[in-house]
């Protein structure tokens, strides 16, 4: 594996890191390592081919439908029942 050195990194930036880090069950390099890693995953998640893809599909999907607030929380309620019978069944196969 190739390794970096960096110089001049502000202390305060140091000391986030190492608390971050710490936080993380992490080393400093491993917590610099996961940042950096996060910062281009998401650069490829931001990137204009993904937000020309998902607008594509969004559009695909059909044409937007208007809820009232009745109706969104009607879906709710048969979310949550939904949700509490799956959890009730799997509470009781375990």
């Amino acid at each position: 594996m190739a390794s970096i050195t960096l110089k001049g990194v502000p202390e305060e930036l140091h000391a986030q890191l190492k608390r971050e880090g710490e936080a993380n069950f992490r080393t400093t390099a491993q917590e610099v390592l996961a940042r950096v890693q996060a910062s281009f995953d998401l650069q490829d998640r931001s990137s204009t081919a993904t937000v020309n893809r998902l607008i594509d599909e969004a559009l695909a999907s059909g044409d937007a439908k208007e809820y009232s607030a009745a109706a969104m929380k009607a879906r709710f309620e048969q979310t949550r029942q939904n949700t509490r019978k799956r959890l009730a069944s799997e509470k009781k196969a375990a």
